[in-house]
């Protein structure tokens, strides 16, 4: 007597399947095939990062240096510097990224849209207040700017009153301001003194002397003369 699993097989091996079905079922096959091989190329030819040297560039093992598209932290030094940085390498260091809308800079900088997975590396500087917006045009420009305008309504990082006040905790009242790679000082009794916001991950100083603030480079305002 035939045993069962013999008879299905000899029942399988006697269907013949009409060509409309097997030569698209095969097409299909094919592309699947060569799609995840695409993939799985190009994941592996994705660089990792080596190393974070601040809170918006990493380097890369092909060698490269990305600095983060639309954003810019803090320089080492300042006012929440080291934890951007810090941030950054928890982020990204040792893991396989993504890069889009890669531009060069006039200084001949690459920088680009850093994605790790489905996380936009860029956005979570700038949404965690470890890195300001800056309003180049990307295809997440938009964003960025939603998660700018959270962030410093929320006080978060360089926006928190740790690094920004109109009001000095000390003794050094005198008001350091860096706009534009312009440095100028406000004197309490200048005008517009109140209005003038110190912020201290981008530059700006509080000094206690008039000779301090000439000694670092900086010129009394206009207003104030």
């Amino acid at each position: 007597m035939q045993k069962p699993a013999s008879t299905t097989r000899a029942f399988l091996g006697s269907l013949t399947l009409p060509k409309w079905v097997v030569i698209p079922f095969l097409g299909i096959t094919i592309l699947s095939i060569i799609f995840n091989g695409i993939f799985i190329t190009r994941l592996n030819q994705a660089p990792t990062v080596t190393r974070v040297p601040d809170g918006d560039s990493l380097d890369l093992s092909d060698g490269r240096r990305i600095r983060l598209l639309s954003i810019d932290a803090p320089e080492l030094g300042r006012c929440k510097a080291s934890e951007a940085q810090v941030r950054l390498e928890e982020l990204a260091l040792n893991k396989r990224i993504r890069l889009a809308d890669s531009v060069t800079d006039d200084y001949g900088r690459q920088l680009a849209n850093v994605y790790i997975g489905d996380t936009l590396v860029n956005d979570v500087m700038v949404q965690e207040g470890l890195a300001k917006f800056v309003s180049v045009k990307s295809a997440e420009f938009e964003r960025l700017k939603v998660s700018s305008n959270i962030s410093k309504r929320e006080k978060r990082g360089i926006y928190s009153d740790t690094c920004r006040s109109t009001d000095s905790t000390t003794e050094c009242t005198i008001k350091g301001n860096t706009r534009a790679g312009v440095k100028t000082y406000y004197l309490p009794d200048c005008k517009q003194y109140n209005n003038v916001i110190v912020d201290q991950s981008f530059g700006d100083v509080w000094f206690c002397r008039e000779e301090d603030a000439l000694t670092a480079g900086f010129a009394i305002t206009p207003s104030c003369l």
